[in-house]
């Protein structure tokens, strides 16, 4: 039952229209004091409120306050402006919240929008209109100067908007209160807001409470599974949105979870993070990138210091990430960074180099303990290296001057294709090298950088358990420098890495020149193994392959396993199998890439020689010659069955293929993974695969980036552009053969050129698209089929399956139509 006294209206004929009037403007008060929704879980947000309206004491007095509300993206700044506007509206005479005003100021071209808005939700108008943003603020002014009013702006990012929206505290009445929530502190303080609200992360007890309940929909879980929970809080760093998204993703196999945030940062996280970035200018977007990847918990001295090569912008940068909620500085004057953004940063810098042999500018980058062995073994390493015509880079003192950390330095590592580390016994006695460290091993898990290490005078136990005189080396580093625990943790987690690698042991040697030659000879046969070339743009790349990776699991299992990768022609199956190969090859005793096997089948002659393909590159000669395919599969059986191997077959189109190349797992050694990409799902039920990875097609921010380097060799459209690049882009409908080709056929055309494509194209489809998609069809053996694919393209698309076999029931649509599915 509804407790609000009802209002009692009596009409005279006379005075209908008033009336009416009257009730329309009392119904629709009654809808304008609907809550706002807060969220699903209100975890801390009352403690939240009661904090934040301590700053808004003065409210009842005459004055207008102004009140910001300030933190990283998906702290929960809404939720609290939110929860505020509920418990306070009804003490004005007009209130407005306009949310998300970042993404309508980009959206809608026409600003006054938003003025129209406040003026229409504190008015009740039926309707208004403002002609431009300079009459809005006259109208803002006047008509609200003498009204109380409660105003909300949410997500501001613009001085312009504020200036639109708010310009002045006279424009409102005594007593009102404008909130306005931002990741930008210096709008705040640039628009002279009475107080700064600043949002924290919530606490470990909190956090934990409000990732169960999107995870189990309670506060608490089941014990086995809290340390589990604790883990995933622990990388969330108390943010409500990555407590919401990994809670709500995660529901019934949180056994997955930790390892699956190493290994590949969840995606809808690294979204909304990246848009952040874009508010930055490009000074602003380096200094960000090198402190992601080298700069944490460093003193904010030398944070300065190692971005000497930005001069004097370095502080100005530093301020600006500061106020925009991207790092911060603690107690100890150490620079901090949510764990979600460092992660993003470094996705970026990798996604840019992403393994492509094209961005290597160096073969090996040299990492060693300069006055241990720079004038020795290492400086007999570095000519022999220079000498087999090997490009290495190593430090020198005109780089690492004053003992200080170079960004130059570290740029290196991720530019090098080979890292050699040279582990002395004081080698963990030094930050630097340390640092080194840490970013060689993530960029060996991140880009699949090949790591060789080199134990001088070393046993590998000792650098794995910092132990022995190695251990005391790092025990004394921890003693002279304030190294926080966190710092501490990544370092011993890369010493225990590297130490688990299989490298070159130098004790006590009789010859160094010998262990030198042997170093040179392994590092060119690495250096021999040459990677496929995958794109030159891999936009969506990363994303995909560390969830094909992270389903391999090829550095555990044991067993041999088959994985199928589907979709349609032009999806980016090949793509994505060859990133996988360029990432993961190495950890096998032997591989095989074998593209384009539809192809190559239909020459008969050809057919033998993908087996022949396959045991060279597994053996590395070019003397293997099979007379037949059925003594082919003796042969692979033979040859293969006691080998740890990788196996590719791209584009796999029938049976007798994979019969050919990979009919029983018995075929290979323990721990082989085969990885086929197919367009046709029977063919890996036939074979029984253990995983199918779909691949899905290109969301609409991948599509756009992925477009515009073809179109305009740049991530984003051009000025002109930007409404006809939506066109094309809803066209491709997210296929990224459509869209590299489309686009290459549009760059350097002008706009009228591109309206005439795009006409042509909604008649007759590109013809390369067509081919490749045409393929398909093709090998559709039955007739009936294909009529039926025909039928549905033309007729059916929408319609319930039952209706569609219905319809088509004398060609027996429902065996059909499965066809088709797979």
């Amino acid at each position: 039952m509804c407790s609000r006294p009802v209002r009692k209206y009596c009409f005279n004929r006379s005075d209908n229209d008033m009336h009416i009037k009257n009730v329309v403007g009392y119904v629709g008060g009654l809808l304008g004091t609907r809550k706002l929704f807060i969220a699903e879980y209100e975890v801390e947000v009352g403690y939240r409120i009661k904090d934040a309206s301590k700053l808004l004491v003065h409210s009842k007095s005459k004055e207008v306050l102004l009140l910001g509300i300030w933190g990283m993206v998906g702290i929960g700044k809404t939720t609290i402006a939110k929860a505020m506007y509920n418990e306070s509206c009804s003490k004005f005479e007009g209130k407005s919240f306009l949310a998300d005003i970042r993404e309508v100021w980009e959206q809608n071209t026409s600003h006054v929008y938003l003025q129209e808005r406040i003026l229409l939700d504190i008015l009740n108008l039926p309707k208004i209109r403002i002609d431009n943003i300079e009459i809005g603020k006259k109208m803002l002014k006047k008509r609200l100067s003498n009204k109380k009013v409660l105003l909300v702006l949410d997500d501001v990012n613009k001085k312009e908007q504020l200036n639109a929206l708010c310009g002045s505290s006279e424009w409102f009445g005594p007593g009102s209160i404008i909130i306005i929530t931002t990741r930008d502190r210096s709008l705040l303080q640039d628009h002279r807001v009475d107080h700064v609200y600043r949002m924290k992360e919530m606490n470990k007890n909190k956090s934990l409470e409000l990732f169960n309940r999107y995870a189990f929909k309670k506060a608490s879980n089941r014990q086995y599974l809290d340390e589990l929970s604790k883990n995933v809080v622990a990388y969330a760093g108390g943010l409500p949105l990555a407590l919401e998204v990994l809670g709500s993703n995660f529901l019934g196999s949180l056994e997955s979870i930790p390892d699956g945030l190493i290994d590949s940062p969840h995606p809808v996280l690294q979204k909304v993070l990246k848009k952040c970035v874009e508010d930055l200018n490009d000074t602003e977007k380096a200094i960000f990138l090198d402190i992601a990847c080298f700069l944490i918990g460093m003193d904010q001295e030398e944070v300065i210091q190692a971005l000497n090569a930005f001069g004097d912008l370095a502080k100005d940068g530093i301020k600006a990430l500061e106020d925009r909620c991207f790092i911060t500085f603690d107690e100890m004057n150490k620079l901090r960074m949510h764990v979600l953004l460092r992660d993003m940063g470094r996705e970026v810098i990798y996604e840019q180099r992403g393994g492509d042999p094209a961005s290597w500018i160096y073969d090996v980058f040299l990492s060693f303990r300069g006055e241990e062995t720079r004038a020795t073994f290492t400086s007999h390493l570095y000519t022999s290296l220079a000498n087999a015509g090997i490009y290495v880079f190593r430090d020198d003192d005109e780089i690492r001057r004053g003992d200080r950390i170079s960004i130059s330095l570290l740029q290196a590592i991720r530019a090098s294709r080979i890292s050699v580390v040279v582990l002395s016994r004081h080698y963990a006695n030094s930050r630097w090298c340390l640092q080194e460290l840490e970013n060689i091993m993530e960029c060996r898990r991140a880009i699949g950088q090949v790591v060789v290490p080199v134990f001088y005078g070393v046993d590998p136990s000792n650098v794995r358990n910092q132990t022995g005189l190695f251990g005391e080396a790092f025990q004394d580093l921890l003693k002279r420098f304030s190294v926080d625990r966190d710092k501490e943790k990544r370092w011993r987690k890369a010493l225990h890495q590297i130490g688990s690698i299989a490298g070159i042991v130098i004790i006590d040697s009789r010859n160094e020149s010998e262990d030198i030659s042997l170093i040179v000879e392994d590092i060119s046969a690495l250096l021999d193994d040459t990677l496929l070339f995958v794109a030159q743009h891999p936009v969506g790349v990363k994303s995909r392959v560390q969830h094909v990776i992270k389903l391999l699991n090829h550095q555990y299992a044991k067993d041999v396993q088959l994985f199928g990768i589907l979709g349609i022609g032009g999806i980016g199956k090949t793509t994505i199998a060859k990133a996988i190969y360029n990432q993961i090859h190495r950890d096998f005793e032997g591989s095989s890439f074998l593209e384009n096997i539809r192809e190559f089948w239909e020459l008969i002659t050809a057919r033998v020689n993908l087996q022949e393909h396959l045991l060279s590159d597994i053996y590395k000669t070019t003397k293997i010659r099979i007379h037949s395919i059925e003594f082919g599969k003796t042969m692979l059986q033979q040859k293969l069955r006691h080998r740890r191997v990788l196996v590719i077959l791209d584009d796999v189109d029938e049976l007798d293929q994979l019969k050919a190349l990979c009919w029983s797992r018995e075929w290979f050694g323990p721990g082989s993974r085969i990885i086929i990409t197919t367009r046709d799902e029977s063919l890996l039920r036939v074979l029984n695969v253990g995983h199918i990875s779909r691949m899905s097609e290109m969301d609409n921010d991948e599509s756009v980036e992925h477009f515009c380097w073809h179109a305009f060799k740049q991530s984003s459209p051009k000025e002109d552009f930007a409404e006809l690049s939506i066109d094309v882009v809803a066209y491709c409908g997210g296929l990224p053969l459509a869209l590299e080709v489309i686009g290459s056929v549009l760059f350097d055309k002008n706009v009228k050129e591109w309206e005439s494509l795009l006409e042509k194209l909604k008649k007759i489809p590109n013809d390369k698209v067509q081919k490749k998609l045409r393929i398909s069809f093709d090998s559709l053996n039955d007739d009936t089929v294909k009529q039926i694919f025909l039928d549905i393209a033309f007729f059916f698309i929408g319609m319930d399956r039952n209706d569609v076999v219905h319809i088509l029931d004398e060609y027996d649509a429902e065996i059909g139509i499965s066809v088709l599915v797979d």
